[in-house]
């Protein structure tokens, strides 16, 4: 497509997201995590939205989860990098760690009637420009797509 951006938008991080970018850029998926009531929350915030304390720290999680929902984008984009990419899948993950604990994310090699409610992923850690990556969910090794 002409014009087409070479790269989708690029993360921007701030004060309470710089731990988990620059853990996504070392190939870790780190998740805020509160010292006082235990809960994981994301996205990353200056306090937890579970008790309200202002002990989040950034821990390590499995990267693994289950589709929540999901959806192919067909038209209607409105970067020029989505444009040209349609169509895709997105949709939500649920991590392992918590039952609450909800990722958006694409679903890099999958196709539509690969996914389905409940199916397994698990992160990887896509360069989507020169030194920059985010992370994307891919159907786990062991999923059989059944629906």
């Amino acid at each position: 497509m002409p014009g087409a951006a070479a790269h989708p938008p690029l993360p921007t991080a701030d004060g309470n997201s710089r731990a988990f970018w620059d853990g996504v850029q070392a190939h870790s998926l780190l998740i805020q995590r509160c010292a006082a009531c235990t809960k994981f929350q994301f996205p990353p915030a200056a306090a937890c939205e579970h008790c309200g304390s202002a002990e989040p720290a950034f821990e390590e999680v499995s990267g693994r989860g289950v589709v929540l929902s999901f959806t192919e984008t067909v038209s209607g984009a409105r970067h020029p990098y989505f444009q040209a990419a349609s169509p895709y899948l997105v949709g939500l993950v649920r991590l392992d760690e918590q039952e609450d604990l909800v990722l958006a994310s694409n679903f890099p090699g999958a196709r539509y009637d690969d996914l389905c409610i409940g199916a397994p992923v698990e992160v990887e850690f896509q360069e989507v420009a020169e030194g920059v990556c985010i992370p994307q969910f891919r159907l786990a090794a062991d999923h059989e797509g059944v629906r």
